[in-house]
């Protein structure tokens, strides 16, 4: 009784440890599987350092793609851009994959809304979500619009 009841803890412990090798495994693949962010998932948006140079005043956002309010603030932004693409650009900054510019922007909290003049130089910012005409009547306090 005492060898089958060893053989079967052995058996257990083997397939315990290969689940918790499985488990480890699709930890660490999981945020490289949901690692969208790039400026190239947001309609009308453009790379930031790109944005920074070519002479238009820029809004970026830094967030996540699974950040709840950085989600709502995309439709808003896209929207932005689609309607004043001319004279403004918008920027998309996943922080979670692209920790060295968050780090340079001292990015503390998601989402982040930070405004560049047309010298690519850093106006003001924002912290939060911030509804379409709020937004809009930044822009044009700043005078971007």
């Amino acid at each position: 009784m005492f060898g089958e009841w060893s053989a079967y803890m052995t058996k257990m412990k083997k397939s315990m440890s290969l689940i918790l090798l499985a488990c480890l495994v699709a930890s660490l693949m999981l945020p490289v599987a949901c690692s969208k962010g790039s400026s190239s998932d947001w309609v009308g948006a453009t790379p930031l350092e790109e944005a920074l140079s070519n002479g238009k005043p820029t809004i970026a956002e830094f967030g996540a793609a699974t950040c709840v309010p950085c989600k709502a603030m995309k439709p808003i932004l896209e929207e932005i851009v689609a309607e004043y693409g001319d004279k403004v650009n918008l920027s998309f900054t996943d922080v979670r994959i692209h920790t060295n510019v968050a780090t340079k922007y001292k990015i503390s909290l998601m989402p982040t809304q930070i405004f560049f003049d047309s010298a690519g130089q850093e106006v003001t910012r924002h912290v939060g979500y911030w509804p379409k005409e709020d937004v809009l009547a930044h822009l044009e306090e700043l005078g971007f619009l």
